[in-house]
């Protein structure tokens, strides 16, 4: 088997910088059209069997469903008339999908799931994707099996393959973030948490350095959010709700506005 980690430049699929440049400049960025030809053209170039996951709700472009089926269905027409074996799939992303947020943490959440001790829901659902991709390329698999290859650690030693090979270093794979400050959010009552806007919370990620406003903006790779409960738990009082990394100590305001984007439920 042979993996590819590709990005755009300027010998592969150089129009997709263009694209991205002309969304930006024309106000264009939840143009359909704009993400199909941007998606694809890397899709369609790097090889004949394509998965792709088509995200809907606050934190996506697509906000509704029936943009996400719109979309869908232009990318994988797009797909099928370049002779390439198209399937899309449909994910909500009204929350964030896993428990982190930021570069650094994402990586370490990312380990914790191939050594089998990620969330059961984010778990299934990379098992599923896992599935229906395996079995597009001819192997036959089960979600149960691919399941077991994380809890024994197979999937994990061929990723541990994949980063010695292009020359990167284990051990600092396996770091947890180096962020100064980790901001406990706690409970204030006992409830269920109801909703965790993903937009929101996005957005509050790169006040803290996690992500871009601009291409040009550095990135801070350890800072982010780790949510130690989702839509639907239950907390009790002073239970720890999220853990917020950051390079400075966050002012009173700051976490209120944090909590603030919590919705509970008694």
């Amino acid at each position: 088997m042979v993996i590819s980690l590709i990005e755009q430049s300027e010998h592969l699929v150089k129009a997709d910088k263009l694209l991205y440049a002309l969304r930006d400049v024309t106000a264009t960025v939840d143009s359909i059209p704009l993400i199909a030809g941007s998606v694809m053209s890397k899709k369609i170039a790097a090889g004949d069997k394509i998965l792709l996951d088509v995200t809907v709700g606050q934190g996506a472009f697509m906000k509704s469903l029936e943009e996400a089926e719109h979309l869908s269905e232009t990318m994988v027409s797009l797909g099928r008339e370049m002779g390439r074996e198209t399937i899309a799939v449909i994910t909500d992303m009204s929350q964030p999908l896993g428990r982190a947020i930021g570069n650094c943490l994402e990586i370490f959440e990312a380990i914790e799931i191939m050594q089998g001790k990620g969330r059961a829901d984010i778990t299934e659902f990379i098992c599923e994707l896992a599935e229906i991709i395996l079995n597009l390329t001819g192997v036959e698999s089960s979600s149960d099996k691919i399941r077991q290859h994380l809890v024994e650690g197979v999937a994990l030693s061929k990723f541990e393959e994949l980063i010695e090979a292009q020359g990167g270093d284990l051990d600092d794979l396996y770091r947890k973030s180096a962020a100064a400050y980790v901001t406990e959010v706690l409970a204030d009552e006992e409830s269920y948490i109801s909703e965790l806007p993903a937009l929101a919370f996005g957005k509050y990620a790169m006040k803290l350095g996690a992500g871009r406003t601009t291409k040009a903006d550095t990135l801070n790779y350890e800072t982010g959010i780790v949510f130690e409960k989702k839509v639907d738990d239950s907390v009790k009082v002073s239970e720890t709700v999220d853990n917020i990394y950051s390079d400075q100590a966050l002012i009173e305001e700051l976490i209120d506005e944090f909590k603030a984007y919590i919705t509970n439920q008694q």
